[in-house]
């Protein structure tokens, strides 16, 4: 009862602070008024609220931690928990993704991977008239809501369901292995991250989300389903559905091991596959329908990986809805890999992030690309790749401007070279790649990942992991 009565005076203090904003308040106006009542409104005391907390030379707006114990943050500043960064009343930047927008969640995004914030999970960007909630998983930081537009009618809800979510972390994040284009390697891009994964000890779902080719399960020797899944996802049971009961095991006895090493792994379904055309597939199906079913398996797993078609159809844009991040392979010397990459970020992610948004969600975000190269690439090769890439990024930057008076698009750069700097060459910006894709044709008649049976592969996707997901 003391609770509640403090939570209802904490919001309607809140309340009267965002009322009484002139709407040119400035950044420290917005602190006092709106961010500090608003994390109170939350449920942080203001023992437990520290302003311009230091992440190394620089210093975030707001850091958070619950008190433990004797444990109070404001003394041992120890174990931030939340981070938000405030933005003056004038700084409308969450309109059309505007630059300001994008210039404040780059720096979120900075201060949460720094090595100073490794204990933060969550981070808030906010000018008090848009707000938005990022969640750090690892090396990941996405979007968990889209940045929506406060209004006195939905403030209460914005306190409950950032409370709610923040205090009630789910477990796994959700990974769309995806490209337009077949034969670059998603399917052992998934099996050999989950190997990878598992290695690491890291609880691993791997999901066979391809019904027509089923080749995730072929290369595992796992025999598809036929028809529990598709009944799981089928109209309204997609929400009440558990499909732990479809979920089979894969195990490796490695000769070096003494116990077996595995993961779990969702087969494909034979009914998806061969029953319905994609009409009828859309009328039983929702788009939400596999996200609505891992809901119950978020606390369960670190990882899900979803390997997905090579299309733009049912199942893949299904398979990117279900996704917190899409990780998206490319060939170095296959030009329609590296086009379709530029089209999955620019339109396909885009498209299924505004679905998302009808839900109170964000969507997938797109992960930098990597180059899955089946061969080893020579001096020639390389610069045709960069000249293709160079076209790519240019095309795109031509398409934003004549869509918009201003450049709002998407700039492809910093995904397919991440490390890129403004003025430097491109062919100095390391690119994210397998160097060659070791022993995999190997393992595939093994029917084992080339990661569980070869140091040389495991290696590399160890360094893959590294690159994306984990500190360790």
């Amino acid at each position: 009862m003391i609770a509640e009565v403090k939570l209802s005076t904490n919001l309607m203090d809140l309340k009267t602070g965002w009322q009484s904003l002139p709407p040119n308040a400035s950044e420290a106006l917005v602190s006092d008024q709106f961010v500090r009542p608003f994390l109170n409104a939350i449920g942080y005391d203001n023992t437990e609220i520290y302003p311009q907390f230091p992440v190394g030379k620089k210093a975030v707006d707001y850091a958070a931690r619950k008190a433990d114990g004797s444990d109070i943050f404001v003394h041992t500043k120890a174990n931030p928990y939340l981070y938000i960064e405030v933005k003056s009343r004038t700084e409308n930047f969450c309109a059309d993704n505007h630059p300001n927008y994008r210039k404040a969640a780059f720096q979120l995004r900075g201060y949460l991977a720094h090595a100073d914030s490794a204990s933060v999970k969550w981070g808030v960007i906010t000018n008090a008239n848009h707000i938005q909630l990022f969640r750090k998983h690892g090396k990941i930081m996405h979007p968990v809501t889209p940045c929506i537009a406060i209004e006195e009618s939905n403030l209460q809800k914005i306190v409950q369901d950032f409370k709610k979510i923040t205090e009630n972390p789910r477990r796994s994040l959700v990974v769309a292995i995806y490209n337009n284009k077949g034969g670059v390697g998603k399917t052992t891009t998934s099996i050999n991250l989950a190997a990878t994964l598992t290695a690491l000890k890291k609880k691993v779902l791997l999901i066979d989300f391809d019904p027509n080719q089923s080749d995730l399960g072929d290369a595992l020797n796992l025999a598809p389903t036929k028809g529990e899944l598709f009944e799981a996802l089928k109209g309204r049971s997609a929400k009440n559905a558990d499909i732990r009961s479809v979920i089979t095991r894969y195990q490796f006895e490695h000769p070096k091991l003494k116990t077996p090493i595995g993961f779990d792994v969702l087969p494909a379904d034979e009914r998806l596959g061969s029953e319905l055309d994609e009409i009828k597939l859309r009328q039983q199906i929702k788009l939400e329908a596999l996200w609505r079913s891992l809901e119950k398996l978020q606390t369960d797993y670190d990882y899900i990986l979803i390997d997905a078609p090579p299309n733009w159809r049912t199942f893949a844009q299904k398979a990117l809805f279900a996704a917190d991040v899409v990780l998206i392979p490319a060939r170095h010397d296959n030009l329609h890999s590296l086009q379709n990459a530029g089209t999955a970020i620019r339109e396909f992610i885009p498209e299924i992030q505004a679905e998302r948004r009808a839900y109170g969600d964000a969507g997938p975000i797109a992960l930098p690309i990597f180059m899955n190269n089946a061969h080893k690439e020579t001096g020639p090769q390389m610069q045709l790749m960069h000249d293709a890439i160079k076209q790519i990024i240019r095309e795109n930057k031509k398409d934003a401007v004549k869509a918009s008076k201003e450049i709002n698009g998407v700039d492809l750069t910093p995904y397919f070279y991440p490390r890129y700097r403004k003025g430097q060459n491109s062919l100095n910006a390391r690119m994210i790649s397998i160097p060659r894709m070791a022993y995999i044709a190997r393992a595939d008649f093994m029917h084992v990942p080339a990661a569980f049976a070869f140091k040389t592969a495991r290696e590399q996707y160890i360094n893959l992991i590294k690159e994306y997901f984990i500190n360790e």
